[in-house]
């Protein structure tokens, strides 16, 4: 598994090494946004979703992968909350850096009460 993707610079002077750890950050930022619950205890009214366990994100054959598990509560549409995940996701990957291959994947792990 790899732990930088890089990319060719406009310049034709090499190459830039971005680090998973720079596309875990993106994803946290991403999941800030949308007001994730962070605690396994509580969630806040605001809140949509909890996240089941850490972000997974890993860089195999130049594409960098994210797995993104959460909690949801049952009154909630499932499929719009996925998407909307994913969506952030993606929007924040494609502004921060718009040529870098991705796969982002949602589940969700369980419905609360």
């Amino acid at each position: 598994m790899a732990e930088y993707i890089y990319i060719n610079s406009y310049s034709n002077k090499g190459k830039l090494a971005i680090s998973r750890n720079v596309f875990d950050e993106v994803v946290s930022i991403a999941l800030t946004r949308l007001k994730v619950a962070k605690s396994s205890k509580r969630m806040k009214k605001s809140q949509l979703f909890r996240l089941n366990r850490p972000v997974q994100t890993t860089i195999k054959h130049g594409i960098v992968h994210v797995w993104v598990a959460v909690d949801i509560p049952k009154k909630m549409n499932i499929q719009e909350i996925s998407s909307k995940i994913q969506q952030e996701i993606v929007d924040l990957f494609l502004a921060m850096t718009d040529q870098i291959p991705f796969d982002v994947q949602v589940k969700v792990e369980t419905l609360l009460d």
